[in-house]
């Protein structure tokens, strides 16, 4: 049985009208963790499951599960955020407060990057340098 994501799984060969549904079910049911596709007699059928099951359905070929989804991609957090802001001149507490963070984060996380190698990509610390 394969795990897809949701695009996949809704390409798998739906009438118009059982992929509706399944949309539906995926996006606006909150209940709804897992859809399978089996193969019913040579016919593709679905079933919605609430909770993992002991045992998926005879003939199974695919599955989707709504927390196997990937999560978007974020940015950096608030407090990283208004980091960034004071590298570029701003004061702690300017920055803190446009962000709506805690000035007292913002020290913290200025102070654990004091003398550490930073990512020019990502402005994560370096924790252990990948020798050349």
């Amino acid at each position: 049985m394969k795990n897809l994501n949701l695009e996949d799984f809704l390409a798998l060969g739906w009438s118009d009208n059982v992929r509706a549904k399944l949309t539906d079910l995926a996006n606006d049911n909150p209940d709804v963790r897992y859809l399978v596709a089996w193969d019913n007699a040579g016919k593709l059928s679905g079933s919605a499951f609430s909770a993992k099951p002991k045992a998926w359905p005879d003939h199974a070929v695919a599955m989707w599960s709504k927390a196997a989804e990937p999560k978007p991609v974020v940015g950096p957090s608030r407090t990283m955020q208004a980091v960034a802001l004071v590298a570029d001149g701003m004061s702690t507490y300017a920055a803190a407060k446009q962000i709506g963070v805690n000035q007292s984060a913002v020290h913290r996380a200025i102070t654990r990057r004091l003398g550490k190698e930073i990512c020019g990509q990502c402005g994560q610390v370096i924790k252990s340098p990948v020798a050349d």
